[in-house]
């Protein structure tokens, strides 16, 4: 009877083992028994290296079903890969898919990005059997496709750059040698450099007391400018205060100035016949007669 105890315990044991497996395994897929699952063809113009069967689909990061079957389309250049998502999955006409990886070299998963909140479901049109989703290129797959035309022109480019520095070998050397020799000559005359470059640092600070200089001088004439123009206003005033009676002593004083003149040059002619008949005879003009004749 114990015998029998133990083997009843251990393959208890052993039957929750299995269920709790089985249960980790379906959390940890995502899986819901009672979830619809929506089927999508993605239609991929390129390769889709690195997808498999099996691979996640995600919708805004979250995983929401995977990859069932991957095949070339009617066009050899697409590539058809048929998905089946959660059905509460919100897939709009605006939404796009596009190839990424985990990581750069990882392993490549479906990224599907929502549409706009009043857009409606993607539905099958036609005799299509499921709705189609148009992939973008992800960046990866622009990488990978242009890496040809980017090699390419990569080698172009060498090859044009190793022809040019055979053809100009000659000048290039040509060209070292030069800045070796200006090389040792700054570096034999630093001494010299150095006195240049201080010499320049003393002109720069000399015009700066000179800018200085000239900005109060500035000032200063600004300040005489406004001096003078008082001065000038004073004078106006002055002018403005003075002008009666200066039009009053030039309306009274021109009569009595004329006749003053006229009286002055009537004594200086007089003074001038003075002078002339006293130069001509002197004695008849101080005697006023004729003088006596001896004898007589």
């Amino acid at each position: 009877m114990e015998t029998r105890a133990n083997y009843i315990l251990i393959g208890a044991f052993s039957a929750a083992t299995v269920v709790a497996a089985f249960l980790f395994l379906v959390w940890l897929t995502g899986f819901e028994g009672d979830a619809e699952l929506q089927t999508y063809d993605v239609i991929f113009d390129g390769s889709v290296a690195g997808l498999s069967e099996g691979g996640d689909v995600r919708y805004n990061g979250i995983k929401v079903g995977e990859v069932t079957e991957i095949a070339l389309g009617a066009d050899p250049r697409l590539v058809n890969v048929r998905i089946n998502v959660d059905g509460r999955t919100p897939v709009k006409v605006d939404s796009q898919a596009r190839l990424e990886f985990q990581g750069i070299t990882g392993v490549a998963f479906i990224e599907i990005t929502g549409g706009t909140p009043t857009s409606a479901l993607l539905e099958a049109e036609g005799d299509n059997d499921y709705p189609i989703i148009i992939a973008d290129r992800s960046a990866v797959q622009q990488l990978i496709t242009s890496a040809p035309l980017i090699l390419t022109a990569a080698n172009d480019l060498l090859v044009r750059v190793d022809r040019l520095l055979g053809e100009n070998e000659g000048q290039l050397s040509a060209t070292v040698r030069d800045v070796e020799t200006v090389t040792g000559t700054i570096a034999s005359n630093h001494e010299e450099i150095d006195q240049i470059v201080k010499n320049l640092a003393r002109a720069s600070e000399q015009i700066a007391e000179i800018t200085e200089k000239m900005n109060g001088a500035v000032g200063e004439i600004e300040q005489a400018a406004g001096s003078y123009g008082a001065l000038a206003e004073d004078a106006r005033v002055l002018v403005a205060e003075t002008r009666p009676a200066l039009d009053q002593l030039s309306n009274s004083s021109v009569p009595e100035v004329d006749r003053l003149l006229r009286d002055t040059r009537r004594m200086i002619g007089s003074v001038d016949r003075l002078v002339v008949e006293l130069e001509r005879n002197p004695t008849e003009f101080l005697l006023g007669n004729e003088p006596a004749e001896y004898g007589n």
